[in-house]
């Protein structure tokens, strides 16, 4: 019985024994790439909470082609940019202002290398494109380079997909070599006895039960491959989705930084207008002299008695033909700022006589010329 039964299941345990073996020598004989890392500071004036937004947009610079160029440049390296810029990685750790800048090679040493030239061209870009910005960032390199641990080899993983595939092919073997056996008895004419028959007809019986188990198995497995590598191709979308919203929102926030300088330079321009205007309007106005019936003339301005109405520079702005983008821009915001040194009947104060004469002289000028003929 002992003979029966490693006759018919040496098949099975030989193709176990070849899987493991099989696992065992790729695991040897796979890839032997090693990883090197440094850490990056990221810091600002403003404290952690400016600096944690900016992250995201940060990680992406630290492997974008910028860094793999210089990097390229600098250690005179003969791969391309594009092959350099596949074997740097950065991550942000979490909790903290840290980025982990890492880069994969066969040889230690060359990791090592690239991963410490690539955190110090980072850091200098850093410096570069956000030390004057709003708020300001700076980085400095935390922790040099140094090489992880060895390649992993994942004996046991290896070894176990190995004896799987052992088993089915041991199974299969099984199956033919049981089956060559039943041709040659009937070929040789041996009637077996009743039972022998019985049992023969037993042992096919749970054979064919067995290659039925092995063929489901081997069909879930394949559904199973098939649904891990749908869920792969998935992640992979979400991934590159994800990362041009944060390209599209890195531009956004430039857009934004862009429209509040120029707002900001705008508002100056308006601070000192009103400035202007106020120390004109607290000016004391000049005595007139007693002996001279009507006023002088200001320079700039038609010759008129009285003082000037809001009334009338708003007419006389409406009515000039084909101003400038400059003289329109500049009259609105006089008129705004000269509306408040206004009387409740739209007079102005004499002390504002210089100004208008410089601002509205052209346009009271054409107005008056007009009017009179």
């Amino acid at each position: 019985m002992n003979r029966d039964a490693a006759r018919r299941w040496w098949p099975l345990a030989l193709g176990v024994l070849l899987g493991v073996l099989a696992g065992v020598l790729v695991s040897l004989l796979g890839s032997s790439t090693r990883r090197a890392e440094a850490s990056v500071l990221i810091s600002s004036s403003a404290g952690p909470a400016a600096v944690t937004p900016m992250l995201p947009n940060l990680r992406e610079l630290a492997t974008s082609g910028v860094v793999a160029a210089n990097v390229r440049s600098t250690l005179r390296l003969t791969k391309s940019t594009a092959e350099l810029r596949r074997q740097l990685h950065a991550t942000v750790r979490r909790q903290s202002q840290v980025i982990a800048v890492s880069a994969a090679d066969e040889v230690a040493d060359h990791a090592r290398q690239v991963a410490q030239e690539a955190a110090v061209v980072f850091a200098q870009l850093v410096g570069a494109r956000f030390g004057t910005g709003e708020p300001p960032l700076h980085a400095a390199v935390l922790d040099s380079a140094h090489v992880l641990g060895g390649p992993e080899r994942h004996l046991a993983r290896n070894s176990l997909i190995g004896a799987l595939v052992g088993l089915l092919l041991g199974s299969a073997s099984m199956f033919v070599l049981a089956s060559g056996a039943r041709r040659a008895v009937t070929a040789g004419g041996d009637e077996p006895a009743g039972g022998d028959d019985e049992d023969m007809r037993m042992r096919e019986s749970l054979l064919d039960q067995r290659v039925k188990g092995v063929t489901a198995r081997e069909r879930a497995l394949a559904e199973r491959a098939g649904k891990l590598a749908a869920r792969e191709q998935e992640l992979d979308a979400r991934a590159a989705a994800l990362e041009a919203a944060e390209r599209e929102v890195a531009s956004r926030a430039g857009e934004v930084a862009t429209s509040q300088r120029e707002l900001a330079d705008r508002a100056a321009d308006i601070a000192a207008g009103q400035h202007e205007l106020e120390a004109l309007a607290g000016a004391t106005p000049p005595a007139e002299p007693v002996s001279a019936p009507e006023p002088v003339a200001e320079p700039g301005l038609p010759t008129r008695a009285g003082t000037w109405n809001l009334s009338e520079l708003q007419r006389a702005v409406e009515a000039y033909a084909d101003p400038t983008p400059e003289q329109a821009e500049n009259w609105r915001t006089y008129l705004y700022f000269v509306r408040e040194h206004a009387s409740s009947d739209g007079t102005l104060p004499r002390s504002l006589d210089p100004l208008i004469g410089e601002i509205f002289g052209e346009a009271l000028g054409r107005s008056v010329g007009g009017s009179t003929e």
